[in-house]
């Protein structure tokens, strides 16, 4: 994600801004002691932007009763009980006795491989959503809650919920910005997106009478009809009301998020400003393909699908019967590379690659080797491992998977990957740009000029753009897939995707890769900027450093003042986590499979917009939740101190702290928690 415009102060501090800011904290007890159960505040957690508790502790809560334990509740249940909690506690997070505390739910509930429910929030104001303000609820299967976390801000109840600027207007100056040329710079080389022309306007083509007026306009010169909507937009020492509008580029190399002031506040109603503008896209049968790259693997025939046991991962209970399904469907005589998982298609012809079933029902695709349809093939390949490789770790139909089809009618379905490998370049040269559950991801992949090498070719490419699609939609719910948005948020996103690319390889390889997309660069040091062995020099008190600032000898050149390159922390960090957590239970088959799913049980725990650290807790939870079911408790305790240890290795220990998602302000610590702490 790159940001052009941001007219946030993400430097406010409202404790040191507003007197007594964080007296809400005070008066913890007399709030628990209405609610008759325990709340943990810690002050450590407040977003020092917002001024509200980021992750408040419960004990004691009381659960669903009256009903019949032999009829699972369903999701509304859990819904219903969120909002009532999050409301009944507001004054314990940060919000003023009758100030409002509105929220909406995701209605998809998620839960993690050891029955945590999760509800994701969204904070709204006369029905209008309060941006990026997101927070989510644990609940155990019996309705009791463990933990609100995530990002509420009190917003004052006069905020105008009228826009003074038409929508029109409003869109006509976000258009004009999102037409301008630009550079996408990238590990693969640099592209350069053309000025387009929007003279002919846009025609709007829906609009709900809602106070939120969603509408959509046509795409004009855009790849796609661009949606809009009211949102409030914090800004640091107060509110605006703003339109928001998304804009999607050629083939998906940018898409951007747009906010233009729609207040009374707006100086030239004709002519309103943009208060923040971003790109959310992240760049970088049977079948012969390469399983890893050429290098490093034979033009192999394999299964379309490959059996579980080709998976590192433990096959769980409750998957579809029949699992893995098809990834390729017969259709009068034919197989091609459109499935359920993943539409495949040449960029440049927008066609699959098709195979004729002979007469015994077998077919092959067989393309030659460096063709346009072996491209196709190979990223066919590789989306489809993946889908089925995180369906197994709980990316499910039900939470939010790719699937053109939902066998178990659960979840949205119409969302498959459209993997798009174009013959030559493309802009971004490797991107995924994803949406929310029941919209279609897209991926693209296109040759490196520089080596002549394809990034369908490699695996560690393929499977990272994957990773920012289960990122993207299990971190904040399934709402919007915009859960990764501030500066430590979207380097997760990226450390999350090299974490999966290397750990996956890794389970089978006698020695430890450690470094990312060597072969497609042509280069043994890879497109990050140190091997991620134990060794890895950053921290997290580097975030926000330039070069020459990062101590210690051969550090000058490091930066972290870019989300790769601080993603490049995060990913060190559970590189280092899964060697540790494999040494504590002493089987490296277990450990990884074990680390795998604490990392995504945590992203589905995990609130909009996390810190390093909130994400670390979310982690550190879902191992606890392992406790008694793949864990003994022998092993849990061992198991909770090697991650402890991995973090504080990095940087993270108990007493890190950074004020907010930004890369100012990131304090290291190496202190392991003190006895008694429960994470």
């Amino acid at each position: 994600m790159s940001v052009m415009i941001d007219k946030r102060n993400k430097n406010y501090d409202r404790l040191a801004s507003v007197a007594e800011a964080d007296a809400f904290l005070d008066h913890t007890e007399r709030v628990a002691a209405e609610v008759d159960h325990t709340l943990v505040a810690d002050r450590s957690k407040v977003n020092r932007f917002t001024g509200h508790l980021t992750e408040l502790r419960v004990a004691g809560a009381p659960g669903f009763t009256g009903l019949d334990e032999s009829v699972p509740m369903p999701d509304t249940g859990y819904i219903a009980q969120a909002k009532r909690y999050v409301t009944s506690v507001a004054e314990a997070i940060g919000f003023a006795a009758g100030e409002p505390a509105e929220f909406e739910a995701d209605p998809n509930v998620m839960t993690t491989s050891e029955g945590l429910r999760v509800v994701s929030l969204q904070q709204v104001l006369n029905g209008i959503e309060v941006w990026a303000m997101a927070p989510k609820v644990w609940l155990h299967e019996d309705g009791t809650v463990d933990r609100v976390i995530g990002d509420t801000v009190s917003a004052p109840a006069d905020l105008p919920s009228r826009p003074t600027v038409p929508a029109e207007v409003a869109l006509r100056v976000a258009a004009a910005k999102a037409a301008e040329p630009t550079t996408l710079r990238g590990v693969f080389g640099d592209d350069e997106l053309p000025r387009l022309d929007i003279s002919a306007g846009f025609e709007r083509l829906s609009h709900q009478a809602r106070n939120d007026q969603p509408m959509t306009f046509g795409k004009g010169p855009f790849e796609e009809a661009v949606p809009a909507r009211l949102v409030y937009l914090y800004m640091g020492d107060d509110a605006r009301l703003t339109w928001m509008f998304t804009f999607s580029r050629e083939k998906l190399a940018a898409q951007y998020h747009a906010f233009v002031e729609a207040d009374d506040r707006t100086q030239n109603p004709d002519e309103p400003e943009i208060l923040y503008f971003y790109d959310t896209v992240r760049h970088a049968v049977a079948g012969r393909v390469f399983r890893r790259n050429p290098a490093e693997s034979t033009f192999d025939t394999v299964p379309f699908p490959l059996p579980t046991d080709d998976y590192p991962t433990a096959v769980p209970s409750g998957l579809p019967a029949g699992f893995p399904l098809p990834w390729a469907e017969t259709h009068q005589g034919k197989v091609s590379t459109e499935g359920n998982n993943v539409r495949a298609l040449n960029g440049t012809t927008r066609r699959p690659v098709e195979v004729i079933v002979d007469d015994a029902g077998n077919s092959l695709f067989d393309p030659a080797q460096d063709s346009p349809e072996q491209f196709v093939t190979n990223i066919f390949y590789f989306c489809n491992f993946a889908h089925d490789l995180f369906m197994m770790l709980g990316f499910t139909e039900d939470q939010g998977n790719f699937q053109t089809t939902n066998v178990t009618g659960l979840g949205q379905g119409a969302d498959p990957v459209r993997a798009l490998a174009h013959p030559g370049s493309v802009f971004g040269t490797a991107n995924m740009a994803t949406r929310a559950d029941g919209l279609e991801a897209v991926m693209n992949m296109g040759l490196v000029t520089g080596t002549g090498r394809h990034t369908a070719d490699d695996f560690d490419v393929v499977l990272h753009e994957f990773c920012h699609g289960v990122s993207n939609r299990l971190v904040g719910g399934l709402f919007d897939a915009n859960g990764l948005e501030e500066d430590q948020s979207v380097a997760m996103g990226e450390g999350w995707g090299d974490h999966f690319a290397l750990t996956t390889r890794n389970f089978s390889n006698p020695q430890e890769r450690t470094v990312l997309g060597n072969w497609v660069v042509n280069r043994s040091k890879g497109i990050r900027q140190r091997p991620y062995d134990s060794q890895y020099p950053g921290t997290f008190g580097d975030i926000g450093k330039g070069p020459g600032q990062v101590a210690g000898a051969g550090n000058s050149d490091l930066s972290y003042q870019e989300v790769h390159d601080v993603g490049e922390i995060w990913c060190a960090a559970l590189m280092e986590l899964t060697r540790k957590v494999t040494t504590a239970l002493n089987n490296k088959e277990r450990g990884y499979q074990v680390t795998w799913q604490a990392v995504v049980d945590g992203m589905k725990l995990t609130p909009k917009n996390p810190t390093f650290l909130v994400a670390r807790d979310a982690i550190l939870r879902a191992f606890k939740a392992m406790k008694g079911g793949p864990l003994t408790s022998a092993e849990y305790t061992s198991v909770r101190k090697a991650a402890w240890e991995a973090f504080a290795r990095f940087g993270m220990g108990f007493d890190a702290f950074c004020p907010n998602a930004t890369f100012t302000g990131c304090r290291g610590g190496t202190a392991m928690p003190p006895a008694g702490h429960e994470d």
